[in-house]
């Protein structure tokens, strides 16, 4: 994976260096779009109007399809829903916090096609007692989510001291880096589940990717 993350930081990076300062929302998606395109990534990166979040607000999501990808389809695809104009100024801090979402949201989309390729693209599911916690637990998914957890704490701490703090995993899912958690994925696992079996078993999974992500290819 981390040629992968490699790659997908120099995009970033790029980006970010070759905008200027301030820029607008749509000019900071369209080169987005542009550098992917032209680092030969085959991803499709689409922007969608959601009228029921605040003013100014966005978020992105990723989607990863099998299907597509084994009948040699576009099988990325990363959305950015938001409620702005277009014309909003981006400045530096809001410009690494958008590219840091596309970071983190391409990158786990790769690591489903990684483990997709592995098994020939055959897939398969769990049940739980809810379609949130069926798709938390799903197998796929807790590998990959441990996979950007390790991203998201290795942003504000080395792999020591994260490896050596995972034997309180309940605690680590509360730290807050100001006024956001330092890692929101592992405080929606613990929220969600609490410490049971398949944290215990995320846990084991985070300190895997931890021990095998190189932190130098870690947009922030």
């Amino acid at each position: 994976m981390n040629i992968i993350l490699e790659r997908v930081y120099k995009v970033c990076k790029e980006v970010r260096e070759s905008s200027p300062e301030p820029t607008t929302f749509k000019k900071l998606v369209a080169k987005t779009r542009k550098i992917f395109k032209v680092h030969d990534f085959d991803i499709d990166i689409k922007t969608r109007k959601d009228r029921d979040l605040d003013p100014d607000m966005w978020y992105v999501m990723a989607y990863y399809d099998s299907e597509g990808d084994f009948n040699l389809e576009t099988a990325i695809e990363i959305v950015v829903y938001h409620n702005l104009n277009g014309t909003e100024e981006f400045k530096e801090r809001q410009i690494t916090a958008f590219l840091t979402e596309i970071f983190d949201a391409t990158v786990h989309e790769f690591r489903h096609q990684y483990q997709s390729m592995r098994r020939d693209h055959n897939q398969f599911g769990v049940h739980y007692d809810s379609l949130h916690e069926e798709y938390l637990a799903d197998r796929d998914e807790l590998d990959a989510y441990a996979f950007s957890i390790s991203l998201e704490l290795l942003r504000i701490m080395d792999a020591q001291r994260a490896k050596r703090n995972l034997s309180r995993i309940s605690v680590m899912s509360r730290m807050r880096t100001g006024p956001n958690y330092s890692s929101p994925t592992l405080h929606a696992y613990m929220k969600n589940f609490g410490l049971n079996h398949l944290t215990r078993k995320l846990a084991k999974k985070i300190y895997y990717h931890l021990e095998t992500v190189d932190k130098r290819w870690i947009f922030m």
